[in-house]
């Protein structure tokens, strides 16, 4: 999960309902954030100012300083933490958007990056298999282990350490795993205070405010981004059967935008409906090694925030008008499929369809979902309420 290196899941937010109604796992009494991410949140939630030094190097003899800005804030609910990056590099500017989580089942942290210098946008493969991370509180470590083409090992060590209201000290070391390591950078962070910002740090990088970074992001995200940005009110008509045995309705909120630099496009939700309160987190992204838009899910049902199943599993078609999801997930020993299409998309609302079925079979819908924005000022209300 390097700092620095030398579907719309909206439709599965509304199929993990489906899954939560279907495993009879009940969301009456919502569960908690664990103990360890409230820990971890509390030490870091924030805005912070960076400054940047890197140790001198063949290119930089005299080595460097740079600046950036960074914000760590929890995730819907409080279950993830979100940690949203800016940093000033000679080559150009690094935006980056990390999640992090607690694993109940194997009592860990979890966590994936986004950055605009990976070509897939999003380490799925490196936050699966590759990381591991450590919270003692005094200090957070995050180990990450590359393997080159060759088949060679390297290990990356980062480090947040002398953690304080006000402040806090970032290295980032690199070598051989179990050898010694070389430390490449050091950031020194200070607590930006004062008026905070209505949308945090990165206001300016929202799809109202795009940054001139956006623009390098993908067409097919800044579309989707474009229509769908903002905060939406949502309706839910669940038909009789698999979502509710006896159908019924639901509400909730909804706020659409983009990470830093306009690369990961961001869904946190809010849902009231028959089976409970849920709260969720969907990142979506534009993977250019296979030219598809990619997503992931995190949700409170389950022991892991986030399932990268939902990222495996899932497809995602945007048409520029409308948007389709189909997801595959086992359910009785049978293989279903989830598929959900976002129609009628205009600047003011939206109408979402989701069907369910055996694979190969006829589906059935099993909710109707109206979203409606909201202006300006009912946003601003709404948030001081």
């Amino acid at each position: 999960m390097k700092r620095i290196s030398p579907i719309s899941l909206d439709v599965l937010a509304v199929c993990a309902l489906f899954i939560v109604s279907a495993n009879a796992q009940s969301l009456t009494s919502v569960p908690k954030p664990s103990a360890e991410v409230v820990r971890l949140t509390k030490a870091l939630e924030g805005e912070w100012s960076l400054n940047v030094r890197f140790e001198p190097n063949s290119a930089t003899p005299n080595g460097l300083v740079n600046t950036g800005e960074e914000t760590w804030r929890p995730g819907p609910g409080g279950f993830t933490l979100l940690e949203e990056e800016h940093l000033r590099m000679p080559e150009g500017d690094l935006s980056l958007l990390g999640i992090l989580w607690w694993n109940t089942a194997d009592k860990s942290f979890h966590g994936m990056e986004c950055q605009n210098s990976l070509p897939y946008t999003c380490d799925v493969k490196g936050a699966q298999n590759d990381i591991t991370m450590n919270w003692d509180p005094k200090q957070f470590v995050i180990d990450e282990i590359e393997t080159s083409t060759t088949g060679k090992k390297s290990i990356w060590h980062e480090v947040w350490s002398d953690i304080t209201p006000t402040s806090f000290v970032q290295t980032g070391e690199y070598g051989v795993p179990g050898g010694p390591r070389k430390r490449l950078f050091t950031i020194y962070a200070t607590r930006v205070t004062g008026a905070r910002s209505e949308s945090g740090t990165y206001a300016a990088n929202s799809v109202d405010h795009p940054t001139s970074s956006a623009a390098d992001a993908a067409p097919e995200l800044q579309s989707l981004a474009k229509s769908l940005g903002g905060n939406w009110t949502t309706s839910y008509d669940f038909a009789p059967g698999g979502m509710s045995p006896n159908g019924g309705t639901g509400t909730g909120e909804e706020n659409w935008r983009t990470g830093p630099g306009g690369y990961v496009l961001m869904e946190e939700e809010h849902v009231r409906g028959p089976a409970g309160e849920m709260y969720l987190i969907a990142l979506h992204w534009w993977d250019n090694t296979t030219k598809s838009l990619r997503g992931m899910l995190c949700n409170n049902s389950g022991p892991a925030a986030c399932d990268f199943n939902t990222y495996s599993n899932s497809s995602l078609n945007w048409d520029g008008k409308q948007l389709t999801i189909d997801m595959g997930f086992p359910q009785n020993e049978k293989k279903m499929t989830w598929h959900e299409v976002w129609s009628g998309i205009t600047a003011t609302s939206f109408t979402q369809v989701g069907e369910l079925g055996e694979v190969g079979g006829p589906l059935k819908r099993a909710v109707t979902i109206h979203g409606t924005k909201l202006a300006p000022e009912a946003t601003s209300k709404r948030k001081g309420q």
